[in-house]
């Protein structure tokens, strides 16, 4: 695996931003593994979703996964003292069977991975479709121009390698390999760093019609030790690339190489535990014993496993493609593996991929969509100047209803994203639109990842264009507004409704205090923001009927009833409790508004 430190210290700038931009989805059929850490074969029986019981047996330091809908439950008379008991499992966990260190007995352990107490079973009323294909990766195999041995030499023992890491993927994860296509590429013999190699097999070498590519180099020996023995860039990545050429490593070795890299390809990391496939340093003669094959230790099973499903059901073949909840629960495990190896950097650099995967295509809507406000705004502007210019009836859009034109427009954009980006990126989009005095630049948790939307060039056309849209006349309304909506989006709810992030918006606004109007602004903002994300509002309702009087009712009907003292520094810290009464009751006055007054959708 190779890891760039400076693609780590460019993705954790991002990454530290938005981390709280992506946000879980119900969770897919789920996946629990079962390690046998006892010198003996394991022989158990397992229920999956209340079915008949199944045989399960695991060989001695093996690692198996079991699929599942609604439940997983073991049934072994040696693990619940003789009895028929069944034990039930908790999904996307991993467990294993070890000895008692006080009578020998066998007895199951849950491996703590980052999840809680208790992990409920959320199981789909509709399973995805899967089919025999959809277990598959495909693979294109290539050889370099050093390659010595002839075509009908290497071609079968490269094709059989590739069968035997297959039935060890099937095995620990239920995914296949598929040799599609065959060829070779022109090294460049004048190189002697791997990873540039790699980026020089990654430019040279496409792997249409494959999914992945994997190219075995004969340029370099096998050297003993850590070195780069094979890289890719991650999970899912299109490349894979290998050292071939060496005297003194069997065929066993090479297969474990493969397997090693593959387990990246599909999402592990390495393990601290000396005998799985996945530890850093491969080779030392582990594979030259009698009975010696790969194993995958179980938080590697797992994170494969959970890949794998996503490979199945939804046909992802790129990690930023794999659903939120995927990805959450991974990088809870590679949280939860990093500190077992201090001096790796493997675990930390997935935690980092984790982060970062969803974030590109959230930016890439939350673009789009801003694209849209601005294109609709300079469309309007030029529409109106020709009714000017020609002296038709005056049409113009200003104040309160520019601002809903606006809302609708975007709400329109927001349907055409990806489905889990919409609401997210629509809200985005909008708090950056409306945001004529770059408040967000100025606060901590928005300013490092508002240049990965619109650069400066943009951002002045986009102000030129927009012109002042207002709540109740007043332009500063929207700002904040659409500012509190945007930090919802950005950092989460507890961050935004924080009266320290009122304290930021204070200081952004180059005052010591907000008034009562801005902070009821603030609040409406936050209710909308997440009426919006739980989709008790919907897109297509903001598109057909937002209003702005239906999310921010005239201010003065709110003065009363509702203490809220003016925002001071020395004031909200020595009336902290009446100051966050004041937020609450202005948020409770906004949440009973009739627009939000209905149930939660119980699907998507």
């Amino acid at each position: 695996m190779l890891f760039s430190r400076r693609t780590l210290r460019r993705r954790a700038a991002t990454a530290s931003a938005v981390a709280a931009l992506l946000a879980s989805q119900a969770c897919r059929s789920a996946v629990v593994v079962i390690s046998n850490r006892t010198p003996q074969d394991l022989q158990l029986s397992a229920s999956i979703d209340n079915g008949p019981l199944q045989r399960l047996a695991i060989a001695p330091g093996d690692s198996r996964p079991l699929f599942a809908n609604s439940s997983a439950k073991l049934r072994s008379p040696d693990l619940t003292g003789g009895s028929a008991q069944d034990i039930p499992l908790q999904p996307n966990c991993a467990y294993y069977v070890g000895l008692r260190p006080d009578n020998g007995r066998p007895a199951l352990q849950k491996l703590g991975l980052g999840e809680g107490a208790t992990v409920p079973w959320k199981p789909l009323d509709k399973l995805p479709l899967e089919t025999a294909e959809s277990g598959v990766i495909s693979v294109k195999i290539l050889v370099d121009d050093d390659e010595q041995r002839p075509r009908r030499v290497w071609e079968p023992l490269i094709r059989s390698r590739i069968d035997k890491a297959s039935e060890v993927l099937d095995a620990h994860c239920g995914i296949r390999l598929r040799v599609v296509a065959i060829d070779d590429w022109r090294s460049d013999n004048r190189e002697t760093d791997f990873e540039r190699t790699l980026t020089e097999f990654e430019h040279n070498v496409l792997a249409n019609p494959a999914t992945v590519a994997i190219g075995f180099s004969s340029q370099y020996v096998i050297a003993k030790g850590r070195v780069h023995l094979g890289g890719t860039r991650g999970p899912l990545h299109s490349h894979i690339l290998i050292k071939e050429r060496s005297q003194n490593v069997l065929e066993p070795e090479r297969l474990e190489l493969l397997v090693h890299e593959l387990g990246h390809f599909l999402g592990a990391t390495h393990s601290p535990e000396p005998t799985s496939v996945m530890r850093p340093v491969i080779g030392q003669g582990l594979q030259r014993h009698a009975g010696a094959h790969n194993q995958f230790d179980p938080p590697n099973t797992l994170l494969m496993s959970l890949l794998a499903q996503e490979i199945r059901q939804r046909r992802v073949r790129d990690l930023a493609d794999v659903s939120p909840a995927t990805r959450a629960r991974m990088q809870q495990i590679y949280e939860a593996i990093n500190p077992t190896l201090p001096n790796d950097p493997a675990a930390e650099h997935y935690v980092r991929l984790m982060q970062t995967a969803g974030v590109q295509p959230l930016l890439e809507d939350t673009r789009r969509i801003l694209a849209e406000i601005v294109r609709v705004a300079d469309v309007r502007k030029k529409v109106e100047s020709r009714q000017l210019a020609g002296g038709g009836a005056e049409a113009k859009l200003t104040g309160d209803q520019l601002l809903e034109f606006y809302i609708r427009q975007a709400a329109i954009a927001a349907k055409q994203s990806r489905l889990e980006n919409g609401p997210r990126a629509m809200l985005l989009a909008l708090g950056i639109a409306l945001d004529e005095r770059g408040l967000l630049t100025k606060l901590p948790t928005t300013s490092d990842i508002l240049p990965h939307i619109e650069g400066q060039q943009q951002r002045a056309a986009r102000i030129a264009a927009v012109g002042q849209p207002t709540m109740h006349g007043q332009a500063e309304l929207a700002q904040q507004f659409f500012l509190a909506a945007n930090l919802v989006a950005m950092t989460g709810s507890q961050t935004a409704r924080s009266p320290e992030m009122l304290e930021h918006i204070a200081e952004a606004c180059e005052r010591q205090t907000l008034g009562f109007n801005n902070i009821a602004a603030n609040r409406a903002g936050l209710v909308f923001a997440y009426a919006v994300l739980s989709r008790r509002l919907s897109l297509d309702e903001l598109a057909q009927r937002f209003t702005v009087e239906s999310v921010l009712p005239p201010l003065d009907d709110l003065r009363d009833g509702a203490y809220l003292p003016e925002l001071e520094k020395d004031s909200a810290h020595q009336n902290a409790a009446l100051f966050q009464a004041g937020l609450n009751a202005l948020e409770a006055r906004f949440t009973a508004l009739p627009v939000y007054q209905k149930p939660l959708p119980t699907s998507r």
